[in-house]
């Protein structure tokens, strides 16, 4: 009988010598019966369910295709495991052969006809989801052990120690103080608002070592928010284990496993205190900055590579101005054929030093500092007393919404609570009781603002110490680029009434110039401060509100 002998094993954690005792047994076996072997199939590393098709299983494809190629009269398998762990391969497979004349013939259960094959296939499939399940469980075991069972994250090294019979304890960790170092400078970066890309460029450009071969990328630092990798969502560096964030699912069609996120309520995690790297107070500033862009494209996260880059607009035609050439900046529609008769340039430098010197000398000017406060003190003290001449109607209404909920309550308490009316009613009455309570802390909450003499001139000491550090084209030019952004609204050129030249307005947010004057962060602010200048000049116009 002419044979084919078939053997596989699944995982590259498993001896490869199995595949030579498979062939070594199926070889006595067929010398015993006097069967001739005409060739061997084998698939190394393969799981048995992963498909029949040449990319999924080679061995197992070119078997078929040598059957079907006539002169095979059996194919030889230690057992039914090996060809197949899936009920729809298994099928096909026993199909093909028969069709070509064919039969399977296992060590364990002899020649598989329908219906051994029917049952030894459901046991086989069921059997792979057991060994997935007992490899799941050992898993979870070690974690509550304290131990890793994945890989070995950057900041870590083994803590290779002996058990009381003297065996290797695998999954231990202990941190490494190099790594850890610049694990700790990551999240200390990306807390002071550097973007994961400008952070893995600084890496890069100090030699420092990236977790594996090649270069520190962006995706390595900030990882996927929906899988929840990456260094900054990585929980052991405060102290957490974390394990069951991802499930693998094979695709039905091509059989490739798909990684998929498990919801949070699904994962599994152990206290690991000894491992903590980073403080918890920088940990939760970087979950912030990463909450705060959830949502928004990537396109709109990038970092601009100049001061006024999205900033500045032509005064004509509304369209974008910016660099068109060598350093020097344009009009774009006039650039692009769009109509617009703004033909004027003017270079990066030029450029950026009469905004920062709008920004230094005109955009703080005190008289219209007084305007902005006196009007935003006159806007609250209206806010103040609109809400006093409610308060009174509020007060009343709380009372009426207080008394009815101890009513219901105590109705309630008296086995009233089947009526859906009674649950309801007492649903709005809590809710407007509520929200009496949020609206008069608005009212106490409402901020105040006062300044002292100096403002005017420690921000301009603070642009000025900006402007030196946007000079120096170095880590303090980075981080001086988005401090120096939050003071402008919009920078509007149009050309100047001579042959050449343009005249600039500036659009300034005062609001976050006074919380730079003060050392607070920039924050969004509605009030905005013109100034307009042609030449070197630049005067106050119009504070809008």
């Amino acid at each position: 009988m002419r044979t084919l002998i078939y053997a596989r094993y699944s995982s590259e954690l498993q001896n490869s010598r199995s595949i030579e005792d498979q062939i070594a047994v199926c070889r006595d076996r067929a010398t015993a019966e006097s069967w001739t072997v005409v060739d061997i199939f084998t698939d190394y590393a393969i799981s048995g369910a992963a498909g029949i098709g040449e990319g999924q299983r080679p061995g197992l494809n070119a078997l078929l295709s040598r059957v079907e190629a006539g002169g095979i009269d059996q194919v030889l398998a230690e057992s039914t495991s090996r060809i197949s762990r899936h009920q729809g391969d298994d099928f096909a497979i026993r199909e093909r052969l028969k069709f070509a004349g064919a039969r399977l013939f296992t060590l364990s259960d002899g020649e598989i006809d329908d219906f051994k094959g029917t049952i030894r296939a459901l046991l086989d499939a069921h059997q792979r989801k057991d060994i997935a399940a007992n490899v799941k469980r050992g898993q979870r075991g070690s974690v509550s052990a304290g131990r890793a069972p994945a890989g070995l994250a950057y900041g870590y090294r083994k803590a290779n120690k002996l058990d009381a019979k003297g065996e290797l304890v695998r999954g231990l960790r202990e941190i490494d103080d190099e790594q850890a170092e610049v694990v700790r400078r990551i999240f200390a970066e990306y807390a002071a608002g550097h973007s994961p890309r400008a952070i893995a460029s600084r890496l890069n450009i100090d030699g420092v070592p990236a977790p594996r071969t090649g270069t520190w990328r962006a995706s390595t630092i900030a990882g996927d928010r929906i899988r929840k990798n990456g260094m900054l969502q990585n929980q052991l560096y405060i102290g957490v284990l974390v394990h069951e964030r991802t499930s693998k699912i094979p695709d039905p069609t091509t059989r490739r496993e798909r990684i998929r996120a498990n919801p949070e309520s699904a994962w599994f995690s152990q206290d690991v205190p000894e491992l903590r790297i980073v403080d918890q107070e920088t940990w939760d500033r970087c979950a912030e900055l990463r909450s705060a862009h959830d949502g928004i494209p990537a396109t709109y996260l990038r970092r601009p590579k100049r001061l006024l880059s999205g900033l500045t607009t032509c005064g004509l035609c509304g369209g974008g101005w910016n660099v068109i050439g060598r350093e020097r900046w344009g009009c774009g529609k006039h650039r692009d054929g769009g109509g617009c008769t703004n033909n004027r340039t003017i270079s990066t430098h030029l450029f950026e030093e009469r905004v920062l010197k709008g920004l230094q000398e005109s955009l703080l000017d005190p008289a219209l500092v007084s305007a902005y406060v006196r009007e935003y003190h006159e806007a609250r003290a209206k806010r103040v007393n609109d809400a006093q001449r409610e308060r009174s109607k509020l007060t009343r209404r709380h009372g009426e919404a207080q008394a009815k909920v101890e009513r219901l309550v105590e109705a309630i308490a008296n086995g009233a609570d089947e009526f859906v009316e009674i649950r309801a009613v007492l649903a709005k009455a809590r809710a407007d009781r509520d929200t009496l309570a949020q609206q008069l802390g608005d009212l106490d909450a409402l901020p105040v603002i006062a300044l002292h003499p100096g403002v005017a001139r420690e921000y301009r000491e603070q642009v000025a110490a900006l402007g030196e550090a946007l000079a120096n084209n170095g880590k303090a030019s980075v981080e001086a680029i988005p401090k120096l952004r939050a003071l402008i609204g919009r920078v509007i050129v149009t050309p100047s009434a001579n042959q050449r030249g343009v005249n600039i307005e500036l659009q300034g947010r005062l609001k976050n110039m006074l919380d730079l004057a003060a050392g607070n962060p920039a924050s969004d602010a509605l009030y905005v401060m013109n100034g307009a200048g042609s030449g070197d000049r630049t005067r106050i116009t119009s504070l809008e509100g």
